[in-house]
């Protein structure tokens, strides 16, 4: 009996821990390919220029400026590779009557629908309408026809990205898709021309079109605050050394770089993180991760280093409010960090970083930060935070005078 009840505890306890794992703000996840740019003219110009838009929002979401697609850059093996959460050469097949090609392991979109019990219209595929060259999902035993996606494929006709954004943003606003996948193909098209000018052209249109994507989650009452967009390439494009932008498909930094940019209520903000590195393989079982569905046959892992943050801490107040508010910097905190070197005591800790100790914005405390915030009193030096763990500061208006219940809060 009592190891009966034993049992029973273990189990409850993680049935718990599951829950608690998966209690993220996070309710849709939207990821956007945009097919064949090269980083250097996305978000890997710091400058913008031809994604002013995306670098606006850069502030809003986070940057791994250290996301690849290694293993075979080009379109029909990448492509797929996002969906399964894993690099595998699609398979042959015949198909209601169509010669076609799908995919040897589940899908993201199976995944969800079958781990959240998902009907097809909240699980979508918004690409251009390739007929019978439309590559499938799988047929994986256990997931498979019943639980693809509801696909939605604009007619081909002019401007490929117009008509997927348009059917993107009707389905979002119509469905509230838990699960969605758009394809904007025409920046790789514009590239295989050797046309620099239309190229960038139409990087530009893409840069304009994910921009306002994202405005319209955010003004959908039912998805704003509740949504992550992901937003990445299936390849680059070859570099200068290696035969210049009209083409893709070796091993070159220039094809194997790529975007990944995130934006949403789980994910950190303001941030771009190099650090480890990133797969496009990746994105599927962080899409689990945040909606609460299993990749079991995915090989990617979940982007642990997107999480977190803003965070509520003031960088210098290393003694974190000690009763005096609002919180700010004052020569006490001096005293408190050489206390921390000699007994390590801790006031906020963030993932087992002392967030508020990090005087010069290199993400340890160590010796130096003692001296930076002597410079701080002595000269006026810049107090620096840590990037990766961005301070909410400041404190939002509606908190009451005097320290708030709860205060500091830094997890």
């Amino acid at each position: 009996m009592n190891i009966f009840k034993k049992s029973i505890a273990i189990a409850f306890l993680i049935l718990l821990m599951a829950s608690i794992a998966w209690s993220y703000e996070t309710e849709y996840v939207v990821v956007v390919l945009l097919d064949g740019i090269r980083y250097t003219e996305s978000l890997g110009d710091p400058s913008g220029t031809y994604c002013p838009l995306l670098t606006d929002l850069t502030s809003e979401g986070v940057v791994h400026d250290s996301a690849f697609n290694d293993v075979i850059t080009n379109t029909r093996n990448a492509v797929p590779a996002t969906w399964m959460g894993r690099f595998y050469s699609l398979q042959d097949t015949s198909y209601l009557g169509n010669d076609v090609q799908f995919c040897r392991y589940p899908t993201f979109w199976e995944y969800a629908r079958v781990g959240l019990s998902l009907p097809a219209s909240k699980a979508v595929y918004v690409t251009p309408d390739y007929g019978t060259s439309t590559w499938l999902p799988s047929f994986y035993p256990g997931y498979g026809p019943d639980y693809w996606p509801s696909f939605h494929h604009p007619e081909r006709i002019g401007d490929y990205n117009l008509a997927v954004f348009d059917s993107a943003v009707t389905v979002l606003k119509r469905d509230h898709p838990v699960i969605s996948y758009i394809y904007l193909p025409d920046s790789d098209h514009a590239g295989h021309s050797g046309d620099w000018e239309y190229y960038i052209a139409e990087i530009l249109q893409a840069d304009s079109l994910v921009a306002a994507l994202w405005d319209t989650i955010q003004a959908d009452p039912l998805m704003a605050g509740k949504t992550t967009m992901m937003v990445t390439n299936d390849h680059g494009r070859h570099d200068d050394d290696h035969g210049g932008f009209q083409g893709h498909g070796d091993d070159c930094f220039g094809c194997r770089h790529v975007m990944l940019f995130s934006l949403g209520p789980d994910f950190k903000r303001n941030v771009h993180v190099d650090s480890p590195r990133a797969s496009i393989a990746d994105i599927a079982a962080t899409a689990g991760e945040l909606l609460g569905f299993d990749t079991p046959y995915s090989t990617g892992r979940v982007l642990e280093e997107l999480f977190g943050g803003p965070y509520q801490y003031l960088p210098g107040d290393v003694n974190m409010y000690n009763g005096i508010w609002p919180p700010s910097v004052i020569g006490g905190d001096v005293t408190y960090l050489v206390n921390y070197f000699r007994s390590l005591s801790e006031r906020c800790l963030i993932g087992g970083f002392y967030s508020s100790a990090d005087i010069n914005g290199d993400c340890l405390v160590i010796g130096s930060d003692v001296t930076s915030l002597v410079q701080y009193f002595r000269v006026g030096a810049d107090i620096i935070g840590c990037r990766d763990y961005p301070p909410a500061w400041p404190v939002p208006d509606d908190l009451p005078p005097g320290a708030p219940e709860g205060w500091p809060n830094c997890e």
